[in-house]
């Protein structure tokens, strides 16, 4: 887990990424155009959780957009993702919005991997909005597979229940060692159409 300096390191690093001209974060998932879109989606059954007690979540949803901020002016295309998971014994969808980038040194930080189980320097990082919009909020690295997407998360995520980032200071949610590897299939856009209107840019 990182410390509240890392997490205001990491913010400024995802603040230059925004400002800077956008490199777009996965252009064999999506295309570049405004709107363009990918969902990626698993649901582990019993019996795949009743071998790992000691995993919490028990479906997971990720979507990829290229959209600007609602009401921006002459800003750059960015790759907004959204997070949603259902964990055990929780009836509520936990839900992260942030933005991906690419880069050279994306899960490097003095050196040292950001996320360990991630085994490139390269690639494409998912910074999460935190508490408020000026905060991180964690982040999680994403690589494509033959027809899905792995996710490797090594800290913790700040998740709401609520629809937009203003409506609360969020939670942080662990994702311990069962969760910290997830492989989603690739879905059909509108299996995600949902989640793209659940929680939204702002």
């Amino acid at each position: 887990m990182q410390t509240s300096m890392e997490k205001q390191a990491l913010f400024v690093l995802v603040a230059i990424l925004v400002a800077a001209p956008d490199v777009h974060a996965a252009p064999d998932l999506i295309g570049d155009a405004a709107g363009s879109q990918a969902c990626f989606i698993r649901s582990y059954d019993a019996a795949h959780l009743a071998k790992k007690p000691t995993q919490k979540t028990t479906s997971m949803r990720f979507a990829l957009r290229r959209e600007t901020y609602p009401d921006s002016v002459d800003t750059p295309l960015q790759t907004f993702a959204r997070l949603e998971i259902m964990r055990r014994n929780d009836a509520r969808p936990w839900r992260a919005i942030g933005q991906c980038a690419f880069d050279e040194q994306a899960n490097r930080a003095d050196e040292q991997a950001i996320v360990p189980g991630y085994p490139h320097a390269d690639g494409i990082a998912c910074h999460m909005t935190g508490e408020n919009l000026d905060a991180e909020g964690g982040i999680f690295m994403i690589e494509t597979t033959d027809n899905g997407l792995k996710v490797y998360i090594d800290d913790d995520i700040n998740m709401r229940t609520e629809a937009r980032v203003t409506e609360g200071p969020g939670e942080y949610i662990a994702f311990g060692p069962a969760d910290s590897l997830f492989i989603l299939n690739r879905a059909a856009d509108d299996a995600c159409s949902d989640l793209q209107k659940a929680i939204e840019a702002e």
